[in-house]
């Protein structure tokens, strides 16, 4: 196919991916963020049984486009590739859309606002109506060594295949009796195409909230960037520091988001610890992408919540977390997840690499169905549980015992494990609690993980006869 596309002169095929074969091939660049790596599909949607020229195709931009990198040794490239597709062989990754350049310039009007210079003036106004004057396939750019102040919500209604080009910072402001009850700081509500990239920084400043939360926890906080529907979003480069709440949320039936090469903590200057701070909570929505994260924070690093669908996380660092969780799902309503895929995690002092919450029965609980999940590569140091499963979530013990759970766990599969918990539950190193009502269709591969101290044990109850490892009873929770 190369050949016959002429394509053979200038690129390596293992640069490149043919994405269907017949009359009509497409191609797209494997690793590239250069001028054409988000338009390639479209560039070589042809007819491959004709000769072709890039040069013909790409016309001026031939020079600048073409990237030739790949026409040396490929075969780091190729590994990559085939070790990612064998360890996906229980999930699909989730479809993504090419993760966007670390700077990136639409074609169309480019809008720098003008920021007011002291955190008493809201900057919101004014970024909002440089997203509306140039929101429609245009460029909004936040200048380095400069800081916007957000004193009030940022919508993005205005944006239509547009980029955001933030190298400066954007700081939200403290206001508690403002922000209260608020959805989100920066609010994307069903944005038709938006890359969001840049070498900047989004500040929550949430010290406050987490000082005011620690003594009325009936206060609502905003979750700093919340995606609600929308589709083709791209997020990549930048830093997120202290958010008020959640990092991330993605609900509304969301489709192709995409995060990349994200920095993200939450750090607390006083004794009070900035509570419920997960990094992302993905809900529902349908090909979400995680890729070269890191995550300091103090709640799940990634809660896969319900309705969240085809859902991808590769590379991932997480300190501090409640670990990459499924839920909980079923507290009221019948909950699913489905297709989630997660490799090359390092946990770090987290109270459990990964894991699956669910309800149990009866007070107003619905069933819970998680399916088709795979934790694979998954690096523990120190934290608590390497793995736990939970069917007891927001109740007691005696509460459960009475009341059962009847989750539906079905293709769960955690593989290739390996380091060491901390002793805070040594020498147990895993808690697998599965309902006896339920179906607990799970296995362990590979799993190579110590315990802090003594000999590691994995803890285990209702689970199948197939599930990998030596199970001693006892588990709870």
């Amino acid at each position: 196919m190369f050949q016959k596309s002429q394509l053979s002169n200038v690129v390596n095929a293992a640069g490149w991916t043919e994405m269907a074969d017949g009359a009509t091939p497409r191609y797209y660049e494997y690793k590239n963020s250069g001028d054409g790596s988000n338009t390639s599909e479209r560039k070589w949607t042809i007819n491959a049984s004709a000769a072709i020229s890039i040069n013909t195709v790409l016309g001026d931009s031939y020079s600048s486009w073409v990237d030739q990198s790949g026409t040396g040794s490929s075969s780091s490239s190729t590994s990559t590739t085939v070790s990612k597709t064998a360890a996906a062989k229980q999930v699909t990754p989730a479809k993504s859309a090419v993760a966007p350049a670390k700077s990136a310039v639409a074609k169309g009007p480019v809008c720098t606002p003008t920021a007011g210079g002291a955190a008493t003036k809201d900057d919101t106004p004014a970024i909002y109506a440089a997203i509306q004057k140039c929101g429609n396939g245009g460029t909004i750019v936040i200048p380095a060594s400069k800081t916007y102040y957000l004193n009030t919500v940022l919508e993005f209604d205005g944006c239509k295949s547009c980029v955001f080009q933030l190298d400066g910072t954007l700081k939200a402001s403290d206001d508690l009796t403002y922000w209260e009850g608020k959805t989100a700081i920066l609010h994307l509500k069903s944005v038709p195409g938006l890359t969001f990239t840049g070498a900047g920084v989004i500040d929550g400043n949430g010290q406050k909230a987490w000082d005011h939360f620690a003594t009325d926890s009936s206060y609502k906080r905003p979750t700093l960037f919340y995606i609600d529907g929308g589709n083709n979003i791209k997020m990549d480069g930048w830093t997120m520091i202290n958010p008020p709440n959640v990092f991330h949320s993605v609900k509304g039936n969301a489709l192709n988001i995409a995060y990349s090469n994200l920095n993200m903590s939450a750090v607390s200057t006083s004794k009070n610890l900035p509570k419920n701070t997960d990094g992302f909570d993905i809900g529902a929505s349908t090909y979400v992408t995680l890729t070269d994260i890191t995550v300091l924070n103090d709640d799940d690093c990634v809660a896969f919540k319900p309705g969240s669908n085809f859902t991808t996380v590769i590379g991932i660092t997480c300190t501090g977390s409640h670990g990459l969780s499924v839920g909980s799902l079923g507290k009221s309503n019948a909950d699913a997840v489905s297709n989630i895929y997660v490799s090359d995690a390092t946990m770090i002092s987290s109270s459990k690499a990964v894991g699956i919450k669910t309800y149990p029965m009866g007070n107003g609980h619905g069933i819970s169905t998680v399916t088709n999940v795979t934790y694979t590569n998954i690096k523990v140091q120190n934290s608590d549980y390497a793995i736990q499963i939970q069917s007891c979530y927001g109740e007691d013990g005696t509460y459960c015992e009475t009341n059962g759970n009847n989750a539906v766990l079905k293709g769960i599969v955690f593989e290739n494990f390996s380091g060491t918990t901390s002793k805070k539950y040594s020498p147990t190193t895993a808690n697998l609690n599965c309902g006896a009502k339920g179906t607990c269709d799970v296995k362990v591969k590979n799993y190579a993980v110590k315990a802090g101290s003594g000999a590691g044990q994995v803890l285990c109850n209702n689970t199948p006869g197939s599930l990998g490892v030596t199970c001693t009873k006892g588990a709870s929770g």
